[in-house]
């Protein structure tokens, strides 16, 4: 039996008069208005002021402050103000983006210079910053600014005289201070200041020993490459180096990390004192971790304080969080017990005591009380046995250090994600559902108690013809649980037949079905369902927040077991008496798109049409990181490799395929498509290509509006050949 979770009505036949008040949705307006007219009211540049029980947030041209108690929010500052005291001839046009120091002092950067400004006083100290910097990093204590040009490290300091170089090494094959490892293993960044701001810790990539790889860039006549370094799964990886300089000294010091050259550095954190640097090393089979201390001073290792082993894989994601109140203590998070979990360690005694528990996953500490006893943290709801519900939603909970006491505060079910009061007493919890376009409440950090309601946003649909969106459950391959989602149009009808078009993605790190606004879908999906479609999605083993073993469960054969799901769900659709079974497209990118021609492959005849977007045809020709860690070696899993080379089937292929790329992917590299389109041809196999020139994995800006009319119609032409 399914299981139906929810099913929210977006439009309503009331009357004549309610029909003709309704507007149609466009797939212009379903692209380019997505995140303006056609989203949620929002509440600008809401945050906490530090030091200070009060928020601020952006009105208009006027920067507002609001408290708990009083209903009525103060000015702070407004646009004209800022703008008469910037030295700058270039003015502002809003508000901009700014980062509280304290309750009567905010940061905010403007045409490259750094500004630090006091509410009500006639000028700013600025910080000019080069205008090649790139990956700005700011010490928010002194205001530094750490950066890079083109591959090397600076730094930048007010009263200085110009910016410090501190590498000198940087070009073709050597990269300083940007992020490493592909951006995996939750790396995103490169530059990682210390608490009192007087070292920065920095990634040294050597990456000469991999093959160059080219991308065509048609804006030169004749046209020229674009070299990156790209390593494929089996072959010579980068190697990766951590410096630490002393802004007072002037000095790099290298930490002595040891081989082997090809292993994985990541997660690097320093400890509450500022005196020790932690990194964790991940061997590139990718199976045992070691969270290390190291002497920034003389980088030398101290002590290795936690280690872990997985048969399959593990995936460090998050640093290792330091209690400043308790030396030598900190927070770690890991899937050791199957389930995405905080332990408290201590760095001479070990594991004190694992914090959370329970088949639900935790996404995010948002951080820590004044006194450090006690955690905020995001996760899901709880898993029950054979209803994965909780993996549905997002929930804010409240978890004691010492005790490991771990009470949800939020009982609304939805997807809620919180900030934190400096001193973490208050949290403001943004959150929505099918239900609950979008609400901005105040809670007590410690009972979940609303203390106040900042926004209840309207539904922005609400005069807009579009239809219902469905949540359920499906039997999955293995026996248990799949999360899916249904849209259907405004005019269904029961006693009809309606085609279907899959969206799919199914690949790790990803959830496409949630309990949020519009359960996850994006608009254009509404659209596609006014077109006469069923929208139909499926999350299935692989995917994200169901727990270790149900995201394992693809290991060593990416793309068979996430086949299977999919078609669980066609047989399901299959089952339904209003839906076309001949009649089904499938629609995905990247993962998806390798899923789309996967499914096309394996079980030709049962789709129509389909459309694969940036495509992985090969894991073997997909880069190390990404590929290691769930396929294994090359060598060590040859059939696995085998058995998923979609370019090997390319003369099963029996449907109607187009393959999307964009010219310039430097994710899923072009050879990918290519190789399949030679395959095709080899096999006399019909198949259809499209290339965005110039364009990276996708296809953004103005552009996307051409990408999803090609789709669409390309779809609506096999499905719907009469129109």
């Amino acid at each position: 039996m399914i299981h139906m979770l929810r099913s929210f009505l977006l439009f309503t036949l009331l009357s004549p008069t309610f029909l003709f008040a309704q507007k149609a949705l466009t797939l212009s307006d379903a692209v380019l208005k997505a995140g303006s007219d056609y989203a949620p009211e929002r509440i600008r540049g809401l945050q906490w002021i530090e030091g200070s029980p009060t928020y601020s947030y952006v009105k208009g041209d006027v920067l507002m402050r609001g408290t708990l108690g009083r209903s009525i929010d103060t000015p702070i500052t407004d646009l004209a103000a800022l703008n008469k005291m910037i030295s700058d001839t270039t003015l502002m046009k809003s508000i901009p983006a700014i980062t509280w120091l304290a309750s009567d002092q905010f940061r905010f950067m403007h045409n490259g210079k750094l500004y630090t400004y006091r509410p009500g006083s006639k000028a700013a100290m600025s910080l000019a910053l080069p205008a090649e910097a790139e990956d700005l990093d700011i010490e928010q204590t002194t205001g530094a600014v750490a950066f890079t040009i083109d591959n090397d490290l600076f730094v930048a300091r007010s009263g200085a005289d110009a910016p410090v170089r501190i590498t000198k090494d940087g070009g073709d094959g050597i990269v300083n201070g940007k992020s490493v490892h592909r951006q995996e293993y939750g790396i995103t960044k490169g530059i990682f200041w210390s608490p009192k701001g007087d070292r920065i810790a920095f990634y040294r990539m050597d990456e000469r020993m991999v093959s160059p790889y080219y991308l065509e860039d048609i804006g030169t006549t004749p046209s020229t490459f674009d070299k990156i370094r790209y390593p494929m799964a089996g072959d010579s990886s980068h190697h990766v180096t951590v410096g630490v300089f002393d802004l007072n000294t002037g000095k790099t010091t290298f930490l002595r990390t040891g081989g082997p050259v090809d292993q994985y550095l990541t997660n690097i954190s320093w400890d509450g004192t500022g005196e020790y640097v932690h990194v964790v090393h991940l061997d590139r089979k990718t199976e045992n971790l070691r969270l290390v201390r190291y002497d920034p001073k003389t980088g030398a290792p101290l002590a290795t304080l936690l280690e872990e082993h997985d048969a399959k894989y593990l995936e460090p994601e998050h640093p290792a969080r330091s209690l400043k109140t308790r030396a030598g203590q900190f927070i770690w998070q890991s899937e050791r017990d199957g389930w995405d979990h905080l332990y408290l360690y201590d760095a001479k005694k070990g594991l004190v005591r694992q914090l959370t528990k329970g088949d639900w996953a935790v996404k995010e500490v948002l951080g820590m009380d004044a006194k450090e006893s006690s955690l905020i943290v995001e996760g899901t709801g709880t898993i029950l046995p054979g209803r994965p519900t909780g993996a549905l939603e997002t929930h804010l909970y409240h978890v004691q250090i010492p005790s490991g006491k771990t009470t949800r505060l939020t009982s609304e079910a939805g997807t809620h994600h919180g900030k934190l009061s400096s001193d973490g007493s208050t949290l403001i919890d943004t959150w929505s559902s099918l239900e609950v376009p979008s609400r901005v409440v105040l809670r007590d950090a410690r009972s979940g108690n609303v203390m106040k309601e900042l926004l209840n946003a309207k539904d922005p649909l609400s005069g807009t013809t579009v239809g219902t969106i469905e949540l359920l459950t499906i039997p999955g391959a293995k026996g248990d649980q799949l999360n899916a989602r249904m849209i259907k149009p405004s005019y269904f009808d029961a006693s009809k037949k309606y085609p279907v078009l899959i969206y799919l993605y199914n690949g790790p790190h990803l959830q496409l079905v949630n309990n949020s606004y519009m359960g996850g879908a994006a608009l254009w999906m509404m659209e596609a369902a006014e077109r006469g479609y069923l929208v139909w999605t499926v999350d299935g083993h692989g995917s994200d927040h169901r727990g270790r073993d149900f995201e394992q469960a693809v290991h060593r054969h990416l793309g068979e077991l996430e086949v299977e799901d999919q078609m669980r769900g066609v047989e399901f659709l299959k089952s339904l008496p209003y839906v076309d079974g001949d009649r089904i497209a499938v629609h995905g990118w990247s993962f998806g798109g390798h899923m789309t021609t996967a499914l096309l492959t394996r079980h030709p005849g049962v789709f129509k049409v389909g459309v694969a977007g940036g495509p992985v045809m090969d894991w073997r020709m997909y880069e190390v990181m990404y590929t290691e860690r769930y396929m294994d070696m090359p060598e060590e899993n040859p059939e696995g490799y085998a058995n998923t080379a979609l370019s090997a089937r390319a003369g099963e292929l029996q449907d109607d395929l187009l393959i999307i790329i964009g010219g310039k992917d430097d994710v899923v590299l072009p050879e990918h498509a290519y190789t399949f389109l030679k395959a095709c041809v080899d096999q006399g196999t019909p198949v259809e290509f499209f290339a965005y020139p110039d364009h990276g994995h996708n296809v953004r800006g103005k552009d996307r509006l051409h990408l999803m009319t090609k789709v669409m119609d390309h779809i609506d032409s096999r499905i719907h050949p009469e129109h």
